[in-house]
């Protein structure tokens, strides 16, 4: 059975191609953004396509397996890939013109892990706020930070059925939203490049006015940014 962090990686890859990529490089080009740090890098796609388009940088993740992948497969020599939670930033000295936590990885900061149980949503809140303001320390000056969340959209449904067919994937599953939690489900099943998966996990969400009104804390402007090829997630950016 194929692993989660596996499952996500090669979906990324699918849902997050070229012309999204391309989308992003004109961002960062926009906001005069040559170093980037990528939180929740995963298996290095993104940060790979945007190094291919003239930028350099770090990629970090906390799960391993997402690292190994990287370095396997989405090596560049002007980025670095590391094993490192956002919440260890104070780790890493250079300051970069933008940081990068996309996919909706803010949100699983404590939590990524099938089958790891929910912490409290004031525990989570607390590192979501805790990451928001690491990862402006290591902005610098009239930097960029672009982070994403789940779309207001999604969490007033609360149940979204979902079926996602690209070349070699094919899943069916499910989102949930528990608004008397505060928590996000995510169940899928099906066929990833030849192996079988069947899995999800849950995290503690939080809503695009919340991570804004995080983001404001610490920046001098902050909006959000439309992306025609991001269908999933309502992406924030703000400048230092």
């Amino acid at each position: 059975m194929m692993s989660l962090s596996k499952e996500w990686a090669l979906l990324s890859r699918a849902m997050y191609g070229q012309k999204f990529i391309d989308e992003v490089a004109a961002l960062l080009r926009k906001n005069k953004v040559k170093t980037i740090l990528e939180c929740g890098c995963g298996d290095g796609n993104v940060l790979r396509g945007l190094a291919d388009r003239g930028f350099s940088g770090l990629g970090i993740d906390g799960d391993p397996e997402m690292i190994q992948m990287a370095n396997q497969e989405h090596k560049h020599p002007n980025i670095k890939y590391l094993t490192l939670n956002w919440l260890e930033l104070g780790k890493i000295a250079e300051k970069y013109d933008g940081v990068i936590c996309r996919g909706n990885s803010l949100s699983y900061v404590l939590n990524w892990k099938e089958g790891k149980e929910v912490l409290p949503e004031m525990v989570i809140k607390s590192a979501i706020a805790k990451s928001i303001g690491l990862m402006f320390e290591r902005i610098k000056p009239s930097g960029l930070l672009y982070v994403d969340t789940v779309r207001q959209e999604d969490i007033d449904a609360s149940t979204r059925e979902i079926a996602l067919e690209y070349p070699r994937i094919s899943l069916k599953g499910r989102i949930e939203y528990d608004l008397e939690r505060r928590v996000r489900k995510t169940y899928g099943e099906g066929v990833v490049w030849g192996e079988e998966f069947r899995g999800g996990c849950e995290s503690v969400f939080i809503t695009p006015n919340e991570l804004e009104e995080v983001m404001k804390q610490h920046a001098a402007r902050v909006w959000r940014q439309k992306f025609r090829y991001e269908k999933n997630y309502q992406a924030i950016c703000a400048i230092k």
